[in-house]
């Protein structure tokens, strides 16, 4: 079953996450596809595929952490689904739960003032940094620093989709570092037709 999800999800992000045509990434670089991946990890079927997928790569890897999180918006559906089945799969016997955190871009304004929502930074140590792509990993660096910032230790780097565009070299320096697909395995049968169906 384990991969059955991973296999699944692949089939899911080709047809509902590729869109062709020229696109300007977050990076400034220009590109003839994008991974929309949103499509696919706000989708029912997709947020349950993802989470399963994230939990068996770092049940694989051995990776143990105390909660997952990433940047916004990318990781927000993705961390959700992860500690939404996680405490499913811990019914089960498999692993324990776990908890999700939000990172903001900015301190908020007003309240308790917090950057890092959803944790209580005294009960937590080792985390999950997660996002949907990663292109040159700039979002996910900022996310690494405020958490790291705040005491919290890095257990592993995570994202759905490696476009392998230098992002994931400079965050494998410094942290372990995994992607469930890389851009190349889901362009590789993907087809202009299916992915414009979606």
């Amino acid at each position: 079953m384990t991969s059955d999800y991973k296999q699944r999800l692949k089939d899911l992000l080709q047809r509902k996450s590729i869109v062709w045509g020229k696109v300007k990434l977050a990076s400034g670089q220009e590109s003839d596809y994008y991974f929309d991946c949103k499509h696919t990890t706000l989708d029912p079927e997709g947020a349950f595929l993802t989470a399963h997928a994230v939990l068996d790569l770092l049940a694989e890897h051995g990776i143990q952490a105390d909660a997952i999180g990433g940047p916004p918006i990318g990781a927000h559906p993705i961390v959700a689904a992860v500690a939404a089945v996680s405490h499913l799969r811990s019914k089960e016997g498999k692993g324990r739960p776990l908890p999700a955190f939000l990172i903001r871009k900015q301190p908020k304004a007003h309240g308790l003032e917090k950057q890092i929502e959803g944790i209580d930074l005294k009960k937590i140590r080792d985390v999950v940094i997660i996002d949907d792509v990663c292109t040159k990993g700039e979002s996910t660096l900022e996310a690494l620093k405020i958490v790291e910032e705040a005491g919290l230790h890095v257990a592993a780097v995570l994202s759905i989709v490696d476009r392998e565009a230098g992002g994931s070299e400079k965050l494998r320096q410094k942290y372990p570092y995994f992607a469930l697909f890389t851009g190349k395995e889901l362009l590789e049968k993907a087809s202009r037709s299916a992915a414009e169906s979606r």
